[in-house]
């Protein structure tokens, strides 16, 4: 072997192993950085699982406070519609009383809303048509306690059972709507109170 074959066969020989080192180098560069996406992406895959689980309990009690929310709802809804039904029932078995306990009502009736001084009382035709005789003793008897006196118009108004006071040219509605109506919030109140209060 020449001499320049040896050293040409040396360099051929240090290139090989200059190779395989860069070679070996560049796998375990390879491998390394294998190794670490792996694991970030292990890391990564944990995380979102993680975030996905917390999404989906999220959603879950945000449906359930929904679902909740619906049902408080739709049992006021129904709390509502009862109490409006009781109310309008009540309104509804006024008129529907006989004459003797109808007349003793609107009796009682005169005696909370009658007032002090001269006025009138009003009714609608189908009262005027079915008063007891001695009804107007009653209106008197019940303005005499206050100190007035009250007299029955004989002209009819357009309501549907109760009375309208006349004082002075002043109207007060004592008609059943009017009534009614004015303690509509109070009923409902004292409806709510007495039907789904937990007992003490």
């Amino acid at each position: 072997m020449t001499g320049l074959d040896k050293i040409l066969n040396h360099i051929e020989e240090d290139a090989k192993s200059s190779a395989d080192k860069l070679i070996e180098d560049a796998r375990h560069q390879a491998e390394a950085i294998l190794a670490e996406a792996e694991k970030t992406s292990a890391e990564q895959a944990e995380a979102s699982k993680a975030a996905a689980s917390a999404a989906a309990r999220d959603i879950e009690a945000k449906g359930r406070s929904a679902a909740q929310m619906q049902k408080k709802r739709r049992l006021l809804a129904v709390r509502q519609e009862l109490i409006g039904s009781i109310i309008e029932k009540a309104h509804q078995s006024l008129h529907t009383l006989d004459d003797g306990p109808y007349f003793e009502l609107l009796a009682r009736m005169l005696d909370q809303f009658v007032l002090e001084g001269t006025g009138e009382i009003r009714l609608s035709a189908r009262d005027l048509d079915r008063l007891p005789r001695d009804f107007q003793r009653t209106i008197s008897a019940a303005a005499g306690k206050k100190g007035g006196t009250l007299t029955l118009s004989h002209t009819p108004c357009d309501i549907d059972g109760g009375f309208l006071l006349v004082y002075g040219g002043v109207e007060e509605n004592c008609s059943f709507d009017a009534i009614f109506s004015a303690a509509q919030e109070r009923l409902q109140d004292l409806l709510h109170t007495f039907l789904f209060s937990d007992p003490a």
